[in-house]
């Protein structure tokens, strides 16, 4: 039988869709305390005559509610033979220095490029959801070295700790 990525280079060799992010699951506590956050930093402005600072973080909070009430695009990644297409970008694995995969179901499923191009580095984050991480990990083990003993950022888990996105 006939490989199809002989044919096409880029015929996709894996190829998956999920949400850009997980959203976390937000209860009546969570947004009680957030709510008591934000009035508490606000009178903290305006108690110390702020008026600058009091917008800012009516601007923030208002505009966090804006983007996080929205649901998460679906995004497609293919694993070609040539790089990885993530979101309508592809990325040679020439420009992708490492990549590491983060597995602790059901909180972490995601998989990680750190990409070098104009502006630096930078570190992609894609979902896994159902994906095997084993057939991730040596499609990609092929091209670019994994970045061994690599975690989950400390962002990423900040945020998913504070439940932010």
């Amino acid at each position: 039988m006939e490989n199809p990525a002989e044919k096409d280079p880029r015929a996709p060799l894996l190829s998956w869709s999920a949400p850009e992010f997980i959203p976390a699951p937000r209860g009546k506590t969570w947004f009680l305390a957030a709510g008591v956050i934000v009035v508490s930093l606000i009178a903290y402005a305006i108690f110390t005559g702020s008026a600058v600072m009091a917008i800012v973080f009516i601007l923030i909070s208002g505009l966090f509610y804006m983007t996080h009430n929205k649901p998460p695009r679906i995004v497609e990644t293919k694993i070609t033979p040539l790089g990885v297409f993530y979101d309508r970008q592809f990325h040679a694995y020439n420009t992708i220095n490492s990549f590491w995969v983060v597995y602790h179901p059901p909180y972490v499923r995601a998989l990680y490029l750190r990409i070098s191009g104009r502006g630096g580095q930078r570190v992609i984050k894609i979902e896994l959801l159902d994906q095997d991480p084993v057939e991730v990990r040596k499609m990609l083990a092929r091209e670019i070295p994994e970045a061994e003993g690599a975690g989950e950022p400390m962002m990423d888990l900040l945020i998913r700790a504070l439940r932010l996105q």
